[in-house]
């Protein structure tokens, strides 16, 4: 599986717009690779020939001084490179191999990973006299951007019946990962031959859950920004922040608005409609705080890895947050992942098919990465946000100042924006929805607002809060 991605891969139409991180191998044979079937390799390395080539000058050296010691140095050799062989195949024979996996995990964890080593042979005091010596065990755990694994290999000294072993991983970045090998290797006694047994890491007898899909950082948001959507209420900025997400309504009024779709008539109030000529309803103070969806642009100008990992983490705990108030927040993403195969980021072809909620936004937001376009004409899927006037449409963005005397804050600087749901929608849509708000007597979020001095050009929007770490988070 992991190979049809990264081959599909080559033939997307985004490339990422960061570098995979470069690990160092912890172990590397180099020499002649003999395979035998699928399972089974040989592996002689330099030192091996250059015994050979050692052995066989003696022994030519004894035919022509017919030297009995030199004969008795050969002999040893060739005794040697035989047992050399045989010795490690037959502790690869005799061994198996298992590991059990967490399935999940959490940005910046360490991945533990219990091997399991058992003999064939069941003969204990047999097992006792000739135990296995010295094995080499590699897990290859590998990511969709990475080539090596992120787990060192284990020496496991002595194995009796049974040995159970630990690899642990460094702290692991959110990403999907797969278990791509799990091998064992000997050399002993003589190290001059290594014998490896590579086990089927698809087989649920050798590994119980041979994918890790590590989440984004998540923490505890306060909410003060949906405050400040409600003081907006229903103006040109957001002509949404008047749906509420909460659950039970208070008992004192705050104000009077108009009948939409989904309102209880109980709601109404009467009096104030017939004198208005139209529907009014009564606004509790519950009402107040707004629903909102999110959106994560993954083809903005992300200055630094750390500065998209942080706008990941934000968007993943503006979706709890919607979730705990009792909303039911959309993630919107940008190249649109249910857009046709050829059009999405090979990142998130393998999503696992799930209904939309918090368990489906958790897989999308561990899988996300930055790219770019191949082509710069190339126009990137964008889903299609709604027509729903009554949820905010929040975002995260890097951060650009674009007035040259505001002194530019820290690289990884992100901002929470509030968006008209027509932002890089295709002209004809956004034709669409300004008419629509139109005909409601409702303006677009873009007509000009923003809370920074100086930008002259027209905002997409309002910025709600500036964060540049991830401690910021549980401030917004």
């Amino acid at each position: 599986m992991l190979s049809l991605l990264k081959e599909s891969s080559k033939k997307s139409p985004y490339l990422s717009r960061f570098p995979a991180p470069k690990l160092s191998r912890e172990f590397e044979l180099k020499g002649m690779r003999i395979r035998f079937g699928k399972s089974y390799s040989l592996i002689l390395e330099k030192r091996f020939w250059y015994l050979v080539g050692v052995v066989a000058i003696l022994y030519f050296f004894a035919i022509e001084t017919g030297n009995d010691w030199i004969y008795l140095i050969a002999a040893g050799g060739i005794a040697a490179i035989v047992l050399g062989v045989v010795l490690p195949m037959t502790q690869i024979l005799d061994l198996d191999a298992s590991c059990a996996i967490p399935p999940d995990a959490v940005a910046g964890d360490k991945l533990k990973v219990r091997v399991r080593l058992t003999r064939k042979i069941r003969n204990l005091r047999f097992s006792r006299l000739f135990p296995i010596k010295w094995v080499v065990v590699r897990t290859k755990l590998v990511g969709m951007r990475e080539v090596e694994s992120v787990l060192r290999p284990i020496t496991v000294d002595t194995v009796i019946n049974e040995a159970w072993v630990v690899a642990q991983s460094p702290p692991l970045t959110r990403g999907v990962y797969r278990l791509e090998e799990l091998e064992t290797y000997s050399c002993f006694p003589f190290g001059l031959a290594w014998w490896s047994r590579s086990f089927d890491s698809s087989s649920s007898a050798n590994v119980d859950n041979p994918v890790v899909t590590v989440y984004a950082k998540t923490v505890g948001v306060e909410g003060n920004f949906l405050w400040r959507l409600r003081a907006a209420g229903s103006s040109a900025l957001i002509f949404s922040a008047t749906r509420s997400i909460t659950a039970m309504p208070s008992s004192s009024v705050r104000s009077l608005r108009e009948f939409v779709t989904g309102d209880s008539p109980r709601m109404i109030h009467w009096a104030s409609s017939a004198k208005t000529g139209k529907l009014l309803v009564r606004e509790f103070e519950s009402e107040g705080l707004p629903g909102y969806d999110v959106l994560l642009d993954l083809l903005s100008p992300w200055a630094s890895e750390q500065q998209f990992e942080l706008a990941v983490s934000l968007a993943n705990s503006l979706l709890n947050l919607g979730f705990r108030m009792g909303g039911a927040p959309e993630l919107y993403i940008i190249p649109d992942p249910q857009a046709p195969v050829a059009t999405v980021p090979s990142c998130l072809l393998d999503l696992p098919a799930s209904p939309p909620g918090i368990a489906r936004w958790a897989q999308l937001l561990a899988r996300v990465e930055a790219v770019n376009t191949k082509d710069p004409n190339f126009d990137a899927p964008v889903p299609k946000f709604g027509a729903d006037q009554k949820l905010a449409l929040l975002t995260v963005r890097p951060f650009q100042e674009t007035n040259p005397e505001i002194t530019p804050l820290v690289e990884d600087t992100v901002e929470l924006w509030v968006m008209s749901r027509a932002y890089r929608e295709p002209s004809t849509e956004a034709e669409k929805a300004e008419s629509y708000m139109g005909s409601r007597r409702v303006l677009p979020a873009s007509a000009g607002f923003s809370e920074r001095r100086g930008l002259t050009a027209p905002s997409p929007g309002r910025i709600l809060a500036t964060l540049e770490r991830f401690e910021d988070i549980t401030r917004v």
